[in-house]
């Protein structure tokens, strides 16, 4: 089964803040999650500030220019796991997680949910 993992940072991290240290644990991780097929696809993403929102409104799109002041959260970036239940893409996102965590960057939040039908390949 694929699963999505949502990746929103704290408000306040600026890229400068991502270590060195993290960028090397990320490196192997990624690689041997590749080579397992556990990891699918991953990336960051650019600011809000450089995106757009298109909001369905009474059948009109809207759309505006970011940053959105209504977000509270901000998706970072994102993940894509397959694994055979729920609980072992949990493991992989608590691994993903705590190489965060062990390198500075401690009040994340990961959003992790089934993907449901679509194209998935």
């Amino acid at each position: 089964m694929r699963y999505f993992m949502s990746i929103i940072p704290p408000a306040d991290l600026k890229p400068e803040d991502v270590s060195q240290g993290l960028m090397d644990a990320m490196g192997p991780w990624m690689e041997k999650s590749l080579k397992e097929g556990t990891l699918i696809s991953t990336g960051g993403l650019k600011p809000a500030a450089e995106g757009k929102r298109l909001i369905g409104a009474s059948g009109v799109i809207a759309i505006t220019d970011g940053p959105f002041a209504e977000a509270k959260e901000v998706l970072g970036g994102y993940a894509v796991f397959e694994a055979p239940d729920l609980e072992a893409a949990t493991r992989l996102a608590g691994e993903f997680m705590q190489m965060h965590i062990d390198n500075g960057i401690k009040d994340m939040i990961l959003e992790l949910r089934e993907i449901a039908g679509g194209a998935n390949y």
